[in-house]
């Protein structure tokens, strides 16, 4: 097991720690403000269905071994509208994460001054860790060489999380105290309750950080199994054990207005670890694991916005190379690869969040987003059992049972069902959740219908996808041997035929046979009329001619085998595709759309806007047909030179 320097399944722990880690640092005292007493109990249970959800998303990204996710499983397993649901729900989540790891940080910093728990350094903090994430994306410095300071970070983060379970149960051991205040349906009440539970999935947060290092690894199905166990066994206890200590250390108390109340969900929101050790006795035991809680935490809470920057960004490539946000969002940059104009937009929506500082609010956002994901990802690695049973999977999720003779697993449908149960509580008891999850997902679904009707030109549902050279803006240069080049007899096509010999031309090397070009022109009958029928001798020679000059222009290659005909057809686009496949052809050069400000153009991954009527619609018909790589010229502005596409 070993890719580079790469530590296959381990480091997908890592990934997934370090974000449950960073959860664990804010979550806890959201959590525990609602459901007081029964904290480690709601806690336990998110462990639990955290590790049921680790199954769902292992199988299904060993299967794939694409980035993405949820999104990914749903479009194989669903199509891509489903997709681009979850996909657009991630999205929200990744941004909650890094503003909800940026606001903590500030209050993690209150044993340097108190100063930092509100105000204008508050925010100042917040915002300079969300331009950093940003910036290290963008110039890549979280690229492939971060994953030994990941995996000593992980480490660093179980490590400080065990002293204080372990510090916490030797100097503030109290039972009782978990149970003090504690009334059965009152209090907590049973929406306080729920509302805890539904919370608690901000803990689910490195889910699809982890998943989208699928592709990156190399593992056996023991490693996976292996992970899966120790994730199943760890997580769950980690976060009970918290939650023991936390409430024994600052326990539920009765204030003056009678309701039962812990400083975990109100003076210590922002930082419940903080405020555990704070309450340990001595002062002198106290004070040295503030310090290394700020030592610690500080870094593992920056980590993990930046993690979930990078995730957010690998995010948005994936969904822009699949024609499901506009092409310019997953634009990369030329030098570092990196998507640029993703990241600056993220840094932008991750800093509103943050500024006004509310913990609560950001995670009942994160939970109606993840929750959905979450429910499409077990949904749809349900329903691969029924239409791809025989795919290969590396690793099976356990404990299966038989329904219309195909084996479903248990863990799934238990974590399916109350995936979609805990959505539907988020709608009913976090109203502003849900307005701002509801207009973000709505927001999201209005653009990808305008975006795939109006400017792809495509349905909502089909996959269409858009190659990484185009989202970084570069020419490519294929390795041809055999092209074809359709003609049509106007001014266009000297150029076209000029860029496949070009092309072909360029690969040329001593002692191979000469590549061949092929010149097409397409005679379109009407269905009116039999395809041998007359035409007028006009037509026939015209397209000749066009032919012949495509010949005349292609010979001035003296490496390039040229050849050519007219065919007939009663679709130009289809006798294009079918020659294509007839000649084995490895590539069709034609010309695109001219520029247009109208309809998006290539920014936005469209297919064109204004153009000559006998161009775009056998383009687009090609594009989406052809056997091979299709390769587009664009025409050139007035006064300009012509470029590669």
């Amino acid at each position: 097991m070993k890719l580079g320097k790469f530590t296959g399944p381990p480091l997908l722990y890592a990934v997934a720690s370090t974000t449950v880690g960073f959860s664990i640092y804010f979550s806890l005292g959201v959590i525990a403000g609602k459901g007081l007493g029964l904290t480690p109990l709601i806690l336990l249970g998110a462990g639990l269905v955290f590790a049921l959800t680790t199954m769902s998303y292992v199988e299904g990204g060993a299967m794939f071994r694409e980035r993405g996710g949820s999104s990914t499983f749903a479009r194989h397993a669903f199509n891509e509208l489903i997709s681009f649901i979850a996909g657009w729900a991630i999205l929200i989540d990744y941004l909650i994460v890094i503003a909800a790891a940026a606001v903590s940080v500030a209050h993690y910093l209150t044993p340097i001054s108190d100063s930092f728990s509100g105000g204008l350094p508050e925010t100042v903090v917040a915002i300079a860790v969300i331009v950093a994430a940003g910036v290290m994306n963008v110039i890549g410095v979280t690229g492939r060489s971060r994953q030994g300071r990941l995996m000593l970070i992980a480490l660093a983060d179980l490590g400080l999380q065990l002293i204080v379970i372990v510090v916490g149960l030797v100097v503030v051991f109290d039972p009782s105290a978990l149970t003090a205040e504690m009334n059965l349906f009152t209090s907590p009440s049973v929406d306080d309750i729920i509302t805890a539970a539904v919370l608690s999935t901000i803990a689910f947060a490195g889910i699809e950080a982890a998943s989208d290092l699928a592709p990156d690894l190399s593992f056996e199905s023991k490693d996976l199994k292996r992970t899966i166990s120790v994730a199943t066994v760890l997580v769950p206890l980690f976060y009970a054990g918290i939650a023991v200590v936390a409430l024994m250390a600052v326990p539920v108390e009765v204030t003056a207005g009678g309701a039962p109340m812990t400083a975990l969900g109100t003076t210590y929101a922002e930082e419940p670890i903080l405020g555990v050790v704070r309450s340990f006795e001595p002062s002198i035991l106290s004070d040295g694991l503030q310090w290394l809680v700020v030592l610690l935490a500080v870094p593992v809470l920056f980590w993990a916005a930046n993690t979930s920057m990078l995730g957010l960004s690998r995010h948005v490539y994936v969904l822009a190379t699949n024609r499901q946000i506009p092409s310019l969002l997953g634009k990369l940059h030329r030098r570092k690869a990196t998507p640029h104009v993703a990241i600056a937009i993220a840094t932008l929506i991750a800093i509103a969040l943050a500024i006004p500082g509310d913990i609560q609010l950001l995670a009942g956002i994160y939970a109606f987003g993840a929750i959905l994901a979450i429910a499409i990802a077990h949904l749809s690695i349900l329903r691969l059992r029924f239409t791809d049973p025989d795919h290969e999977r590396p690793y099976r999720v356990p404990f299966n049972i038989k329904i219309a003779g195909r084996a479903l697993p248990v863990p799934t449908l238990v974590a399916a069902v109350v995936s979609i149960a805990g959505w539907i509580a988020v709608i009913v008891l976090q109203d502003r959740a849900f307005w701002i999850g509801g207009s973000w997902m709505v927001l999201g679904l209005v653009g990808y219908v305008v975006y795939r009707k109006v400017i792809a030109g495509t349905t909502l549902t089909r996959r269409v996808t858009v190659p990484e050279h185009a989202l970084k803006k570069e020419p490519v240069v294929p390795d041809l041997g055999a092209v074809l080049v359709p003609v049509f007899g106007d001014e266009l096509d000297d150029d076209i035929v000029g860029t496949a010999g070009r092309l072909a031309d360029a690969k040329v090397q001593p002692g191979e046979s000469p590549p061949r070009v092929e010149i097409l022109c397409v005679v379109e009958v009407p269905l009116s009329l039999p395809l041998d029928a007359e035409l007028g001798s006009e037509v026939e020679q015209r397209a000749q001619r066009a032919v012949e000059r495509g010949k005349e222009v292609a010979a001035e290659y003296e490496s390039v085998e040229v050849t050519g005909e007219c065919v007939r057809g009663r679709s130009v686009g289809e006798a294009i595709v079918r020659r294509a496949s007839e000649g084995g052809f490895e590539a069709i050069v034609m010309g695109g759309e001219p520029p247009t400000k109208t309809r998006g153009g290539a920014l936005l991954g469209g297919i064109g806007g204004a153009r000559p009527k006998e161009i775009g619609p056998i383009t687009e018909y090609v594009l989406t047909r052809a056997p091979c790589q299709v390769i587009v010229t664009a025409p050139p502005e007035p006064g300009s030179a012509q470029t590669l596409d």
